[in-house]
């Protein structure tokens, strides 16, 4: 009786509850851009900020972006703009970061171009967002909607996780089945 009990309390402090979120992300082509983006970007002030790979420094650059944006936003103000550049060592969370702020925020209009993410504040335009990420923000994974495909390494991964419980399951069915027959 004990036993469901047990192997949730072992997947909790394995933290096999955790939520996966995703971004749904549309990617830019290049005349797409020169098209549609570049007149609006030419037609707004740009703060740059350059995100170098130092942690505590770009930790401080997106805090005050973050209040940045929040003061965009709140103003409605659709002259200005922050240009998000990303290093040669940028490192992967301030890139995720960046879309966190940006999607807490509910910024309507931003767009990220090669090693660059552009944010405006925009009155009417629906959300404009520029490639797909599934995962938390710990895991990430992309997704590949045509070539979907479970690989081996993570099964064997999630058995390795979670050896206890399915060792309990197998031997409750060995014995159901025993006592069956």
């Amino acid at each position: 009786m004990l036993l469901p009990i047990l192997c949730i309390l072992y997947l909790k402090k394995n933290d096999a509850f955790t939520s996966y979120n995703s971004i749904k992300l549309e990617p830019w082509n290049e005349e797409n851009y020169k098209e549609e983006i570049v007149p609006i970007i030419n037609s707004k002030k740009f703060t740059a900020v350059n995100l170098t790979g130092n942690s505590t420094s770009d930790k401080a650059k997106l805090n005050a972006a973050e209040k940045r944006i929040k003061e965009l936003i709140a103003t409605k103000d659709s002259i200005n703009g922050i240009k998000f550049h990303f290093e040669d060592k940028s490192e992967y969370w301030s890139f995720i970061k960046v879309l966190e702020i940006l999607e807490i925020q509910n910024a309507k209009f931003y767009v990220p171009y090669k090693n660059d993410i552009w944010f405006a504040y925009s009155r009417g335009e629906k959300k404009k967002t520029i490639f797909r990420v599934c995962g938390d923000f710990r895991r990430i994974i992309p997704i590949d909607e045509k070539n979907f495909k479970i690989e081996w390494q993570e099964i064997i991964e999630i058995t390795k996780k979670f050896y206890l419980p399915i060792i309990a399951y197998i031997l409750m069915l060995f014995f159901t089945f025993k006592e069956i027959r």
